[in-house]
């Protein structure tokens, strides 16, 4: 292993090290939790369609697909629902979802995006990340991976918006100096 493969690795071990009580260990297990399954889209790239997505979905995650999981892009512009809890903001986004997807069409992505997992197996969660973080990483240039969380009950009350922050923010503590992370 070169240094410089090490260097980053004592980063990432620092940063989980001083960080270990603010995540949930995501392991096999077939619990779900929070309303869904629903996968929300946060700064992701318009160039991957809805229908991109949702066989996405059914490739990593055919349960959830199964039980018609729903898609819902959120921009930084949703002010309305960024600034509710994290609980009231999924239950809005299910029904929502169910009816209609707003149109990723004019929505530029910027900073990092995030996608939030609620619903899902942990396994079908991370094999959905797995394919769809790729696209993104792709779509993007090469210069920024997604962040990926699932909904957890110590944060269904807080804003949105604080919520998306966090995760934007450890991932990108977290993948300091390796942007492919």
């Amino acid at each position: 292993m070169s240094s410089l493969s090490m260097g980053i690795l004592d980063s990432l071990s620092d940063f989980w090290t001083q960080r270990e009580a603010d995540f949930i260990r995501l392991d096999s297990s077939e619990t779900e939790y929070g309303p869904g399954p629903l996968l929300v889209l946060y700064q992701v790239p318009p160039t991957i369609d809805d229908d991109e997505v949702n066989d996405m979905i059914s490739d990593g995650a055919p349960q959830a697909h199964n039980k018609k999981c729903r898609i819902y892009r959120l921009t930084e512009h949703d002010d309305v629902i960024l600034d509710m809890s994290l609980e009231k903001s999924l239950n809005y986004m299910m029904d929502t979802a169910a009816t209609s997807t707003p149109s990723a069409t004019g929505t530029i992505a910027r900073g990092v995006p995030v996608l939030l997992f609620s619903g899902f197996r942990n396994d079908e969660m991370m094999a959905t990340y797995n394919i769809l973080g790729r696209e993104i990483y792709q779509e993007m240039g090469g210069q920024v991976s997604p962040a990926c969380a699932k909904a957890v009950p110590n944060a269904m009350r807080k804003q949105l918006r604080q919520v998306l922050g966090e995760i934007a923010g450890d991932h990108t503590s977290a993948t300091a100096g390796d942007p492919s992370s």
